[in-house]
């Protein structure tokens, strides 16, 4: 029901967007945008999701939404249905900065 290709757009604790893409396939998630690449799990129990997801640079030139960083890991929990999810999360070991997350399904996998 969510495998597949979604859109995800977010904001952080400092006021800057981004936006991306996913595929999930299983408990699985790959995605990125123009800057990073994102690689990891989610769980599912009825409407909440749950996630970690490292984040990667992969375009020297880009800067994250939360600045100038190589990589980190997100924590993400939110609700989901077939057709979108939201989420908000932190980077680990930096509960301080906080993302939200909305994600829109585009393809069926």
């Amino acid at each position: 029901m969510f495998d597949g290709l979604w859109t995800v757009e977010f904001i952080s604790t400092i006021n800057q967007y981004g936006s991306g893409v996913l595929i999930v396939n299983g408990d699985k998630l790959l995605g990125g945008d123009d800057g990073y690449y994102y690689s990891g799990t989610w769980t599912i129990r009825g409407n909440t999701i749950e996630a970690t997801i490292a984040v990667l640079k992969h375009n020297p030139n880009s800067i994250s939404v939360f600045g100038n960083i190589d990589h980190f890991q997100l924590n993400l929990i939110g609700e989901i249905d077939e057709y979108q999810f939201n989420a908000t999360g932190t980077i680990v070991n930096n509960p301080q900065a906080q993302i939200k997350v909305v994600g829109t399904k585009r393809e069926d996998l």
